[in-house]
């Protein structure tokens, strides 16, 4: 039976041994695919060398300890002790296994635990000065990021070891007969008693390493006035800081001379003086500091503090980068200036992400085991112009393949194919997208090139889901009427798979012994594995936090996949701490207070080649210490093709964790901070039936002054307890500009209907208001898109897309578009229309080629002569005289229904004047 047993434990082990060696082979195999087999030893080696450092000073620590207990004599049993000796030794043989088998495990913990923060180790091996100091110990921030987390976790983790060496030091003591039990208690004799005191003295001693370094902790702390050191911290915990650390070092000396002599007195004074000492001074003391001398006084107190708060929190999320300018308001919007601005008109986004993915479903998905994953916005060049596209790639669903079996997934069903493509403004006459590229093989009616439209890697795949290729099998490649098109993969991407040693190594990685037995294997096969893309990026570069959104993009002949990397840190000093929930882009219990856009990533959608580029290596300390670590891993973002440099967009992720914070730190004055005089918000909308805060998005537009129009990111801000609109926030993306931050504030005394208000306008024009109700009731269900705020000169124009969906189909249809400015509000089929309902002259040329639209121009140059002949002046003033006759003609009607028969009278008497004065202003335009 032992026999047996011995042979299965064998077994067991030669078994883990094999999965864990093919394991750790097969992907040296990958890495060395790609040309990352440096960093691949950098990363393996520090952990396995970190690992076995931590397990090494773990046994010389205890293992000394255990050798000196074990050296001790047992100790005279007193009487009534008998029993409990006689029962300690039956079970001492299993004992003894038992607790050296549970030594290793921990022993394996405790070295694990730390192994696995390898980069917490080589970041303090190769740390870089971030050029700046703390305002309390004036330390480089660098100390913070790089060394501060090292000396702690030595630290904790020197606390664990004692604490289980003292354990295991009394196991043996008793195992060696030096405890004795008794009815009336325990006694130990005089060895054990002063080795366990002395075990004891070193935890004292640490905890004055631990004091001194707790004491920058202060630095982090959020009291919810000040978020970092506050007036108490610097005044009262930094003093108690300092005093334990000597009381440590008193309490150490008082447990060696308590081993020295023998007795627990000693001992059990120094540790009751530590920890009353403890609450005393880093507890009561600063708490008593905090209620009678900073509250009475909070404000000037904790003023120095707020700044500089408000001083690194800016730093750290690049807040101070936003130029914030006067963004001069008015109502003088003409027809002549919405067609001066032709190209943002032109890119407005009507087709909101959300349900023009169902309608690429419905439409686009040719057949069930083909999907769009998610919907991207970019800009092209199309036929000449500068536009605003939706794009999204139709990926293999290896989930919906009819027979769902071996051969299929790994050698038939390989790859997805080709994108589908349509401007963001364009709509059919039956409400759907019109596409720039669509079908299978690609159509395409603009000059964008696609020669290799196939993905193999993309984002549904699973972390499992491994293809092989160059096979004697062909591959499916597109549905062709009732026949398929096969392929052959063409390119060098994946691991050889081709002999016999490697396909039983890749039977073992993935539990599939089908390999050793498949005659589709050639001597030049290989296998791709790691094909989503998310998984393959977190397995080259792990320490760089990733944008929850990728992006594909078309150039070149090819399909890439374009990834945000962000540097993050959680140990900025005096930096808001960002808290992340399920949702997040990053995951779900993520913390940070420093982030950095330095990391960009393309991966080929084709060959899966990846190449990762570092961005902003001047600015962030981060990166370059990144690339110290790895040399060669990150390539300058110059060396980027400018056919993919074109295409960078300012990361969403980024730009949303900016915009909630400037709406608390767009304030640098400590009075109005501490009393919240001045917060913002990002506005709100309602979307569908629900209000939510508006999601940031991408637009072609002009900005104030500048020449042309650009790709920028925005998000509109309200006051904090008002719907009005105060300011907007953009992120620049074309160019030399990429990056650039801008706010725009409008006057404090004008009104700019915010988002949610135009909104509540949309809900109460009759007009509009009977129609969606109607839709409602019969058999559909009315969408409101995201309600869009295009700055246009110095007016703001508002635009929100109607999506109606039948109940029994999945396709919305954009049926029609309520355009807003000033007090105007129109519903109708497309934008164009809208516009010209509010402005006159003819906007329907917008949508067309350059060719009908000279056409389309030249027919309503009539139209627009005397729209765009009014002056500025003219038109504010009749814009002015608008809204009054409004408010007048609303006034009258409120009367009217309350039976108010003078305030009735009155209203219609200042409507009259209203309506001569327009009469007046109008004379001589035609």
């Amino acid at each position: 039976m032992k026999k047996w047993a011995a042979i299965g434990l064998l077994a067991m082990f030669l078994f883990y041994v094999a999965t864990n060696a093919t394991g750790f082979y097969t992907e040296l195999l990958w890495f060395r695919s790609l040309g990352y087999e440096n960093p691949f030893w950098t990363m393996y080696t520090t952990e396995y060398l970190i690992g076995f450092v931590y397990f090494a000073v773990f046994w010389i620590i205890i293992g000394l300890n255990i050798l000196i207990a074990s050296r001790v004599k047992s100790v005279v049993v007193k009487p009534g002790g008998e029993v409990f000796q006689q029962q300690l030794q039956f079970f001492a043989k299993p004992a003894k296994l038992i607790f050296f088998g549970l030594l290793l495990f921990i022993s394996y913990i405790m070295a694990a635990a730390p192994a696995t923060k390898w980069m917490r180790v080589l970041q303090f091996f190769n740390s870089e000065s971030f050029g700046e100091l703390d305002s309390v110990f004036q330390k480089d921030i660098g100390f913070y990021v790089y060394e501060l987390p090292f000396y702690q976790s030595i630290i904790n983790w020197l606390f664990g070891v004692l604490v289980v060496t003292i354990i295991a030091t009394a196991a043996v003591h008793v195992y060696k007969r030096a405890v004795n039990f008794t009815p009336q208690g325990v006694s130990l004799g005089q060895f054990t008693r002063r080795h366990i005191m002395v075990l004891i003295g070193l935890i004292l001693f640490l905890y004055a390493f631990d004091y001194h370094y707790s004491q920058y902790d202060i630095l982090y702390k959020d009291n919810g006035i000040v978020v970092g050191a506050g007036y108490t911290d610097v005044n009262a915990a930094l003093t108690g800081f300092m005093l334990m650390q000597v009381i440590a070092l008193v309490g150490a000396c008082g447990a060696f001379i308590s081993a020295f002599k023998g007795t627990w007195r000693w001992l059990i004074g120094s540790v009751i003086l530590q920890f009353g000492a403890a609450f005393l001074l880093l507890n009561i003391y600063p708490s008593l500091i905090q209620r009678f001398v900073v509250k009475p006084n909070e404000l000037e107190k904790e003023k120095p503090y707020i700044e500089e708060n408000i001083k690194q929190t800016r730093r750290a999320y690049e807040l101070d980068r936003i130029t914030e300018k006067d963004f001069k308001y008015d109502l003088a919007l003409t027809s002549s200036d919405i067609k001066a601005n032709n190209a943002t008109i032109k890119n407005v986004t009507l087709w909101d992400y959300r349900p023009l993915r169902d309608s690429y479903s419905q439409l686009q998905e040719i057949r069930p085991y083909y999907n769009f994953y998610d919907v991207d916005i970019d800009r092209y060049f199309v036929n000449g112009e500068y536009r605003q596209v939706m794009l999204s790639a139709r990926e293999l669903n290896l989930q919906k393949i009819g027979s769902d079996n071996w051969i299929n997934k790994t050698f038939i069903y390989t790859h997805g194919h080709g994108i589908v493509m349509s401007p963001v403004n364009v709509v059919t006459t039956e409400g759907q997208p019109e596409f720039f590229i669509k079908n299978i093989p690609p159509e395409k009616s603009v000059d964008i090139t696609l020669e290799r439209p196939e993905i193999y890697f993309g984002e549904l795949q699973g972390i499992d889901d491994y293809i092989v290729v160059k096979t004697s099998k062909e591959e499916f490649d597109f549905p062709l009427g009732e026949k398929n098109q096969h392929t052959f993969y063409k390119e060098d991407a994946g691991v050889g798979i081709g002999s016999f040693a490697r396909k039983a190594m890749f039977a073992i990685r993935f539990g599939k012994f089908n390999f050793l037995l498949n005659d589709y294997i050639q001597p030049e096969s290989k296998i791709i594995y790691y094909r989503n893309i998310n998984d393959r990026i977190k397995k080259l570069i792990p320490y760089i936090k990733l944008d929850k959104d990728p992006y594909m993009v078309a150039e070149n002949g090819r399909l890439y996949w374009i990834y945000d990397g962000f540097t993050t840190t959680d140990q900025y000093p005096y930096a808001k701490m960002s808290y992340e929930k399920s949702s997040s882009p990053f995951g779900a219990g993520i913390t940070y207070n420093y982030i950095r856009n330095s990391v960009k990533v393309v991966i080929d959608a084709y060959n899966g080649s990846t190449q990762i580029y570092s961005f902003n290596s001047e600015t962030d300390p981060l990166i370059r210490v990144y690339s110290k670590i790895f040399p060669g891993v990150f390539k300058p973002i110059q060396d980027m093709p400018e056919y993919l440099r074109k295409h960078l967009r300012y990361p969403q992720d980024l730009f949303d964790i900016q915009a909630k914070l400037f709406t608390f730190y767009h304030v640098d004055d400590a009075n109005v901070f501490f009393n919240r005089e001045d917060e913002w918000n990002i506005a709100t909308e309602k979307y569908g039936d629900d209000v939510k805060r508006m999601e940031s998005y991408y637009v072609i537009m002009r900005l104030p002054g500048e020449s042309k129009e650009e790709f920028l990111l925005m998000v509109p801000f309200t006051p904090n307890t008002k719907p009005n609109m105060i300011a907007w926030f953009c992120a620049r993306s074309d160019g030399d500009n990429y990056g650039k931050l801008l706010v725009y504030k409008f006057p404090k005394s004008e009104l700019v209907y915010g988002p949610l208000q135009v909104e509540s306008r949309i809900d109460q024009t009759p007009e509009i208001s009977e129609k969606l109700t109607l839709w409602n009731q019969q058999g559909s269900s009315v969408t409101r898109g995201n309600l869009l705020v295009i700055p246009i000169n110095n007016s703001v124009l508002y635009v929100e897309p109607l999506y109606l969906q039948s109940q029994q189909s999945k396709m919305p249809e954009l049926k029609k578009v309520i355009v807003a400015f000033d007090n105007y509000i129109f519903m109708e089929d497309n934008l164009e229309n809208g516009l010209e309902k509010i402005f006159g002259g003819n906007f329907a040329a917008f949508n067309r080629d350059k060719q009908s639209a000279a056409t389309a121009e030249t027919a309503s140059a009539v139209t627009d002569k005397n729209v765009s002949a009014i002056s500025s002046e003219t038109a504010k003033a009749i814009r002015d005289l608008s809204r009054s006759a409004m408010d007048n003609y609303n006034n009258a009607q409120d009367a009217l229904k309350k039976g108010n028969w003078t305030k009735y009278g009155e209203s219609l008497e200042r409507l009259k004047k209203d309506l001569e004065k327009l009469a007046e202003r109008s004379k001589g335009i035609k």
